[in-house]
């Protein structure tokens, strides 16, 4: 049985209004705040910004992909966002307009890369990033990524 590349009840902001790449993390990592898979949101967004210091992951495109391998989890979270204008990401300042952040706990990281891969695909697809930055509701955008 394969997993869906993302649940289509992740937190979602479709019009988020960000001017740093911390900022644009620091709100997506908020969705996560009451979720019981997260045993600490304060830490898990530390987490998060620990490692986009070694190597932000971008996919291009206007993609990232921001996330960390920590036991803050208990199972794969995960949290998306359409920024309203691009927001710069990296060193390089990749302007970025989809953010879908990971949280994954050690036990999960075959399902995390495997998820990962999947929404890659998707999101190689020009028509579903045309789609996913057009969409006028959750289930619109959950649809794209189905």
């Amino acid at each position: 049985m394969s997993s869906p590349v993302l649940p289509p009840n992740a937190p979602l902001i479709l019009d988020l209004e960000a001017a740093t790449e911390h900022e644009a993390i620091r709100a997506v990592c908020g969705l996560l705040n009451g979720n019981p898979d997260v045993k600490d949101v304060v830490r898990f967004t530390e987490a998060v910004f620990e490692r986009q210091k070694i190597n932000p992951p971008l996919l291009g495109s206007g993609i990232a992909m921001p996330h960390a391998r920590t036991p803050l989890v208990k199972e794969v979270v995960f949290a998306v966002a359409r920024c309203v204008h691009p927001v710069p990401f990296g060193d390089s300042a990749t302007p970025v307009r989809l953010i879908f952040l990971y949280g994954i706990p050690p036990h999960r990281v075959a399902e995390h890369l495997a998820r990962t891969a999947a929404l890659a695909r998707k999101l190689n697809n020009p028509a579903v990033i045309k789609g996913l930055l057009e969409a006028t509701d959750a289930v619109a955008f959950f649809e794209l990524l189905s």
